[in-house]
């Protein structure tokens, strides 16, 4: 029992560790972590799970042989309550006989020597210790050796004489050294006429040792009854009979009317299981329970148990080696396709978004292929829609479109704004047929878009012959007038080598004109629910765009405002312009000429 304890409380602290152990990952600081978290959970389970079937299939198995003892014992008190009163019964009979010859010798004046008939009556009846005669007036007829040591003598003779049986005890009798019982019965002639009283002392403690001579249980069991004082009437070892046993839990128990067992020590202070019940003892004045028992070795009583815990701990051996060998199985089919899923998402990491999980199934590892494969093509398929996104919209807004980045209802920015436009685009265009001004246009923006891009510009639309850029709306760029001026410069120079170009084939040089103005504008997405434009509102743009239509009027390409030159001015040569009132302007504006970078 005490090792079936600490195996308990064992099995809950390991419980627990392993549950803390699997929740906080602890294993997974180990390359083979999942395979030894498998291990341990594996053989756990397997090991823990036989353990507590042993421990359920033991406890059932005591619980079903105490009860088949408990049940051996009822039995065994029915079969000695049955012989007792048998016995009784007996010994009724032997006194009816032995008063009927007494009433016998009276009627025919020959009970002149009552002592030597009574003798021959006790000689006959080996269970009566001793006989005595009493007359009809109540008083003795043979002497009364024992008539000293009990008051109920008198009681039962009393009760004889009006016709009734009276039995008492069994009680310990210092005369005889033993258990005996007090039996008398009334003397009647055949008128029914009470003339006589039969008083016998029965041997009691004799008439059960018959019953329990040799009984044993088993290798250690014994089986006793105790009287209602706790003294043995009857022993499987004689010798124990009369022994004092009134300290006994079962034997209190039982005389209380109890059924049970109970583990406790004997008078030897050796540790025993009791098997207890009580035995009706009905007598004329009062009713005293006996109490049966059976004592055996504890170990001995869950002997059979014990040879079924064995098979238990030999078949969780077996268990334990199952679990072993399908841990390491199940590990490997496991960690198979958990090793290419872990190469898929590697590959992924460096870039090669075509790589794909080849083992198929509907199971977890299945499904996080699928899943896997879903989002690399994902990934590929956002790629591709970047790449050709880019070509519409400029690279910077469309990163931050794909990663949400975008502020949908609009901000307030201090931006610089770039508007540039082909002179006399619309004679040009004239003179060319239309297929040759698509590949003059996406000739001409792929230099000059390549120049805002260069510096950090956006890319916002074009219009026609021109383009809108914008510098400052996307990120923290503080220097975007500069950046702005740069970009224009750059625009500039390319567009002599476009001329160059042009000039080399025959054809006249084209002219542009570009406006640049810094000012406060709103930043975002502008149109419908169903089709949206990034760009910039406000003011400013009108402004940048009447800027840059006064390069035709003064023959000149690059023209800042106020604004834009207070941040620029220490970057560049510049020239003060005369003021001109801007179309749907009530104020004239200052603006200026932007001929050079200036050199350190």
């Amino acid at each position: 029992m005490t090792l079936l304890l600490f195996f308990g409380a064992f099995s809950v602290v390991w419980f627990l560790f392993l549950v803390l152990a699997l929740r906080r990952r602890w294993f997974s600081r180990f390359k083979s972590g999942f395979l030894l978290t498998l291990l341990v959970t594996m053989i756990s389970t397997g090991v823990g799970g036989t353990a507590l079937m042993a421990v359920w299939n033991y406890r059932g198995a005591t619980d079903i042989l105490a009860q088949q003892n408990a049940s051996e014992l009822e039995n065994i008190g029915r079969m000695v309550e049955v012989q007792i009163e048998q016995a009784r019964a007996h010994a009724f009979d032997q006194m009816h006989d032995s008063a009927v010859e007494i009433y016998a010798h009276m009627e025919g004046g020959g009970l002149r020597d009552p002592e030597k008939l009574l003798s021959i009556i006790v000689n006959a009846a080996p269970l009566i210790l001793q006989a005595d005669l009493f007359g009809e007036d109540g008083r003795p007829i043979t002497s009364n050796r024992a008539a000293a040591e009990t008051e109920h003598v008198q009681v039962g003779v009393a009760m004889a004489l009006e016709g009734s049986q009276f039995r008492w005890g069994p009680y310990y009798s210092r005369v005889y050294k033993r258990n005996i019982e007090l039996l008398a019965i009334p003397i009647r002639s055949p008128q029914q006429k009470t003339v006589g009283v039969l008083v016998v002392r029965y041997d009691f403690e004799r008439a059960l040792g018959r019953l329990f001579a040799g009984l044993r249980f088993g290798q250690s069991g014994t089986a006793a009854i105790a009287n209602s004082d706790g003294r043995i009437l009857a022993h499987s070892d004689p010798a124990r009979t009369g022994d004092d046993i009134s300290g006994y839990p079962a034997v209190k128990l039982a005389l209380s009317g109890q059924h049970g067992l109970v583990v406790a020590k004997n008078a030897k202070g050796e540790q025993r299981l009791f098997f207890y019940r009580p035995l009706k003892n009905p007598g004329i004045l009062e009713t005293r329970n006996l109490a049966l028992l059976i004592e055996m070795r504890e170990d001995e009583a869950a002997a059979p148990a014990r040879r079924l815990l064995t098979e238990f701990y030999f078949g969780g051996a077996m268990v334990l080696l199952g679990a072993l060998a399908l841990a390491v199985l199940t590990s490997r089919q496991i960690r198979r396709p958990l090793a290419e899923l872990v190469g898929v998402v590697q590959r992924i990491r460096k870039g090669e978004l075509s790589a794909r999980y080849s083992h198929p199934g509907r199971d977890e590892t299945g499904q996080l292929g699928a899943a896997l494969n879903d989002m690399a093509a994902g990934l590929e398929e956002r790629d591709r829609i970047k790449e050709l996104f880019g070509r519409y919209v400029t690279t910077q807004v469309s990163e931050q479109v794909l990663k949400g980045e975008i502020n949908l209802g609009g901000e307030l920015r201090r931006v610089t704004i770039l508007f540039s436009d082909i002179r006399d685009f619309t004679t040009l265009s004239e003179q060319m047929a239309p297929q040759l001004v698509v590949s003059f246009l996406n000739h001409y923006f792929s230099e000059m878009v390549e120049a805002v891009f260069q510096y950090g510009g956006v890319l916002d639309k074009f219009l026609g012959d021109g383009m809108m850029a914008v510098f400052g709306s996307l990120g923290e760029a503080p220097d975007h007038p500069r950046r702005a001026v740069m970009a224009a410069l750059r625009m500039k120079a390319l567009l002599a080598k476009i001329n160059g170009e042009r000039t080399m084939d025959g054809k006249a040089p084209i002219h542009i004109g570009i406006g640049i103005h810094t000012d406060d504008v709103i930043v975002g997405n502008i149109g419908s629910s169903r089709r949206l434009e990034y760009t910039v509102i406000g003011d400013g743009v009108n402004t940048t765009s009447r800027i840059e239509a006064l390069n035709k009027d003064f023959g000149t390409t690059i023209l800042i405002t106020q604004s834009t030159y207070d941040q620029v001015q220490d970057s560049f040569e510049c020239r003060l312009m005369p003021e001109a009132k801007l179309k749907g302007k009530t104020t004239p504006i200052r603006f200026y000429e932007v001929l050079s970078a200036k050199t350190v």
